[in-house]
């Protein structure tokens, strides 16, 4: 049969797909959308793709190789973007552990609407406080470290070893300075009521004498969950662990490093973590940050 040449292909129907190879599987889907929502993927698709035969990524035999990642964790990114694009199918990602797959991926590649995504659904999945401090941290959450803080200072059950381990002994110790730096005044009169402070902050505190007029008590009394520490968390905190969880100006820090006619990959940074990186015949993307994933 012969092709006519006014034959044009239509601008809604006509898909052109991408395949990808992550760990030992190969994902194959539209194109588009990649394009659409990533600047890193747009600007690695629009690269010249050199003297090879068939292009990276139109086959099983030559598809784009994406490292450092695994393929659960590109499966919820696809089930998240392709339903923004494609309606109810594939299903979305379902619970805090597939959505921070999806932020994670989606923070590295500047899937930017499907971050903000990633994000809204967590918030209303109920995530811990110490997820939101640990996650806000590692992946830019500009509104959730603050916030979280506060409620972890207010409430009446100390920080745990475990919850300690996984923000950051570091953040867990100025966290107790946070919390425990409160004082209480004392008054001689058997009947008063002495106020104790949170850093200068009266809170109302029901007295316990022992008969010697000398006040008593815990000072993480439950009434404490009603006070506002984000002054004290702020004074406490330096300016740079509490922006930390702002992204860079430029976003993620895309580094795009050439190695045209050689098959070595570049070194990445020796210091602070990386991203999962997509290697494209003589292109090699990654995304590297200070913050240890």
């Amino acid at each position: 049969m012969t092709v006519k040449n006014d034959i044009s292909r239509h601008s809604n129907f006509y898909v052109s797909t991408v395949t990808f190879l992550v760990e030992d599987s190969l994902f194959k889907g539209p194109r588009e959308p990649f394009e659409k929502e990533s600047e890193v993927f747009c600007d690695m698709l629009s690269l010249p793709q050199g003297s090879s035969v068939v292009a990276e990524g139109t086959s099983d035999e030559n598809p784009i190789r994406i490292d450092r990642t695994s393929k659960d964790d590109f499966e919820q990114l696809l089930k998240a973007l392709l339903h923004r694009k494609y309606g109810s199918q594939p299903n979305l990602p379902h619970g805090i552990e597939q959505w921070t797959s999806v932020l994670k991926l989606s923070t590295a590649w500047n899937f930017e609407r499907l971050r903000q995504a990633a994000i809204n659904a967590l918030t209303e999945s109920g995530i811990s406080t110490v997820d939101r401090v640990v996650l806000s941290q590692r992946y830019y959450i500009k509104n959730w470290l603050l916030p979280a803080l506060n409620e972890l200072a207010r409430r009446p059950e100390p920080i745990t070893l475990e919850e300690a381990q996984r923000m950051g002994i570091d953040i867990a110790l100025k966290l107790a300075s946070v919390r425990e730096r409160v004082t209480v005044t004392v008054q001689t009169h058997p009947t008063a009521h002495p106020p104790y402070s949170a850093f200068g902050a009266s809170v109302p505190y029901q007295q316990i004498t022992n008969g010697h007029g000398v006040a008593v008590g815990s000072c993480r009394d439950s009434r404490m969950q009603d006070c506002d520490f984000s002054d004290q968390i702020r004074s406490t905190f330096s300016a740079y662990e509490l922006c930390s969880s702002h992204r860079p100006t430029s976003g993620i820090a895309i580094a795009i490093a050439s190695i045209i006619g050689s098959s070595d990959s570049p070194s990445l940074p020796k210091s602070g973590a990386s991203f999962p990186s997509v290697n494209s015949g003589s292109t090699w993307l990654f995304a590297s940050c200070t913050e240890t994933l």
